[in-house]
């Protein structure tokens, strides 16, 4: 009986045992369970979930990891942050999921009074899964959500793209489309490195690159102009430290912006930029040999050739020579030096300065340049004035940089560079040398052209051009111009191009009703040199100093009338 009475204890404490066993195993199932669900709605109200970007699951490959890197940033020369990329979060919300819509809608209210009641219960009524009420929140925001701990929010963090600056430097960056790609400028050229999270400088100054761009839009809006372009560029290497087109728009809203204003006139736009190109010109035929500085050409007539009479604005009445065809802007002369050449020598050279092709620049927003070469006399002369042959700004700047640079190529370049130009010698140094001091005389020369760019100190040289706009429809508008200046400084020992052109200026009461480079252009050349010379620490020099004579060539020009010395 004992022992009956001792299996029954037995057999009872066993299956209390059990019973105690699978009283724990439920209990922790539970716990389990619910340390499951709250984990689950911790990372839901967080937006987190297999669908969205941010998760990331145990077996994320390393390329997905490359791809999730935030993108590097972009500075300038001097280390500004110019482009970044930050953290933003969205707010979406399924309707499904609330269940006290009116205590919600207090809630939300309360963190974004910026919400209008009547919209939010309109969403929260909603049949769909997914609703956006936000596009981005705050950081504080997102916390105060958190601590609401509101049924069936959804917080999706993602990247976003900004622009510290707004609209500096806005045709150079570019932007990024909603998935980080590049779509423009340095943003689509360098997306690659960029996309790996490389942080890039470009060449770019940003305080030279804000003088140039205001002093440019008060001169567009005194002459009421379309738009306009500047470039100011290193003469020995080619980085860029400044380049506008104008009018701008603020990056950060590029999505938002007109065709109109993102298109770059500086380096996208071709235009026929008129008598800058006599420099070209005259450097053509020193450099050939084809014509002597001293040889002389009559312009006292206009000069008739086919179809086309080539005149001057300001006629003389006696033979000029070389420099004197550039001091008074000859269109006459320039025409009669380019039939001494030829079209043969012209294209050879307009072939070394990079004419007949797109320019080899960081950014995919680059034009051809369109030139009438039929090898007919007519369009060689022409070409020598500016006409018939129509470039980039950018073109006009690396070629002005050439020309002073001991004649040896000048590429543009909007990355920090170490060296200086390439190795190709497109003129000879002598050749530069009578450029160079041509220039100096079109600025300094009482009848130069461009009297009003003179910088006190800082040996401006330079040339104006003035041209009739091209035509949409083809031919030319005939009261409507493009004006351009390009010049260098110090242009004894040059270190520095600046190259302006503003579209279809307005003659004023300040100007005596003239809309022509020297009155448009040439004055800003001088606000803008002189309020860069000191950031880029070019000290001014006297004129008469040995240092200067033992680089420029003194020339004689003479006057309008009777041809006297000057």
């Amino acid at each position: 009986m004992k022992n009956i009475f001792n299996f029954k204890f037995t057999l009872a404490g066993e299956r209390n045992s059990k019973f105690r066993k699978i009283k724990l195993l439920m209990v922790g199932c539970l716990f389990l369970f619910s340390f499951v669900t709250i984990g689950y709605r911790t990372i839901s109200l967080a937006g987190i979930n297999k669908s969205s970007p941010e998760y990331v699951s145990f077996k994320t490959t390393k390329q997905n990891v490359i791809k999730n890197l935030p993108r590097g940033n972009i500075y300038d020369r001097n280390n500004n942050l110019l482009a970044t990329t930050i953290a933003t979060s969205s707010l979406n919300i399924n309707p499904q999921e609330i269940l006290n819509k009116r205590e919600t809608i207090k809630q939300l209210i309360t963190i974004f009074p910026q919400l209008e009641e009547i919209t939010l219960k309109n969403k929260l009524n909603s049949n769909k899964k997914f609703v956006n009420l936000l596009r981005e929140i705050s950081p504080r925001e997102h916390i105060a959500l958190l601590n609401e701990g509101i049924e069936g929010l959804k917080i999706r963090t993602k990247h976003k793209r900004v622009y510290p600056k707004n609209n500096l430097a806005a045709h150079i960056l570019g932007s990024t489309d909603i998935d980080g790609v590049g779509i423009a400028g340095i943003e689509k050229s360098l997306d690659s490195e960029l996309k790996s999270g490389k942080n890039i400088n470009i060449s770019i100054h940003s305080g030279i690159q804000h003088i140039t761009e205001k002093i440019l839009l008060e001169q567009i809006r005194k002459f009421e102009a379309e738009g306009g372009a500047g470039i100011v560029m290193n003469s020995k290497n080619g980085e860029i430290y400044a380049l506008t087109s104008l009018p701008d728009y603020n990056v950060n809203n590029y999505n938002k912006t007109s065709n109109d204003l993102l298109f770059n006139k500086a380096t996208k736009g071709i235009y026929e930029l008129g008598s800058t190109l006599k420099l070209i010109t005259a450097a053509i035929a020193l450099d050939s040999g084809s014509v002597k500085e001293n040889e002389v050409f009559d312009v006292s007539r206009p000069l008739r050739i086919s179809s086309r009479t080539i005149r001057d604005f300001h006629p003389l009445n006696y033979s000029i020579n070389i420099p004197e065809v550039i001091v008074h802007s000859s269109n006459i002369g320039s025409a009669k030096i380019a039939e001494k050449f030829g079209s043969a020598i012209q294209l050879k050279y307009l072939k070394k300065l990079g004419f007949m092709e797109k320019l080899d620049l960081q950014i995919p927003e680059v034009g051809k340049p369109q030139v009438l070469m039929d090898r007919k006399l007519l369009s060689t002369m022409t070409i020598s004035y500016g006409h018939g042959i129509a470039i980039t700004p950018m073109h006009l700047a690396s070629s002005t940089a050439t020309l002073v640079n001991d004649g040896i190529k000048v590429n543009p370049t909007l990355l920090i560079s170490n060296k200086e130009g390439e190795n190709t010698q497109v003129f000879t140094k002598n050749t530069s040398n009578k450029i160079k001091s041509i220039m100096r005389l079109v600025v300094k020369s009482k009848h130069g052209t461009a009297k009003k760019a003179e910088a006190n100190g800082y040996l401006v040289g330079g040339k104006t051009g003035t041209a009739e706009k091209l035509s949409k429809n083809g031919g030319y508008l005939k009261k409507q111009n493009i004006v351009a200046f390009t010049s260098a400084f110090p242009i004894n020992k040059p270190q520095y191009v600046i190259t302006l052109m503003i579209d279809n200026p307005k003659g004023q009461k300040s100007s005596f009703g003239y809309r022509t480079a020297g009155w448009v252009v040439a004055p800003i050349i001088k606000k803008i040199v002189t309020r860069i010379a000191p950031i880029l620490n070019v000290k001014p020099q006297n004129e008469r100093s040995l240092d200067f004579s033992q680089n420029l060539i003194q020339y004689e020009i003479r006057g309008k009338d009777r041809g006297e010395n000057l």
